[in-house]
């Protein structure tokens, strides 16, 4: 899998995420990202970061720190402050399952980059990342020629 689109979004079942985020990101799909790298974290080694097509509008709640982003990825619109979120961390929702070629609606938890910084980690740091909620991508690889 080189490519996959997030074809839904849906509150985390488990109580975490960000609920109010994810109408906006509804609102916005389906996108498409290029996973680029795959990065281990402190509780498991099978996180993918996909860097989106386009750019999704965040607009976080009012506790968050807005030191985290980069100032340039950082904007105001009618609905408020909001983030551009350049990037996603994708992982398998059920530990044991992998995120593979040709998956159809596969289910995974996602989370957006706020810190772009990550790219120069060697292992993900949930700090620099907002877990949104539960997502269903599938594979968006074009089939090779023959």
């Amino acid at each position: 899998m080189a490519r996959f689109t997030i074809d839904d979004i849906d509150y985390a079942q488990n109580g975490s995420g960000t609920p109010h985020a994810i109408p906006e990101l509804r609102a916005q799909l389906p996108v498409s990202a290029d996973a680029v790298r795959q990065i281990a974290a402190s509780d498991r080694d099978d996180y993918y970061i996909g860097v989106l097509e386009s750019p999704v509008k965040y607009h976080p709640g009012p506790d968050f720190d807005w030191s985290r982003p980069q100032p340039q990825l950082t904007g105001t619109d009618d609905d408020g402050r909001f983030v551009s979120v350049l990037a996603v961390v994708i992982v398998a929702l059920m530990a044991g399952s992998q995120v593979h070629a040709g998956m159809r609606g596969f289910p995974v938890q996602l989370a957006y980059i706020i810190d772009n910084t990550v790219s120069e980690d060697t292992e993900l740091q949930f700090a620099k990342c907002d877990l949104i909620g539960w997502a269903m991508i599938s594979d968006a690889t074009p089939a090779a020629d023959t």
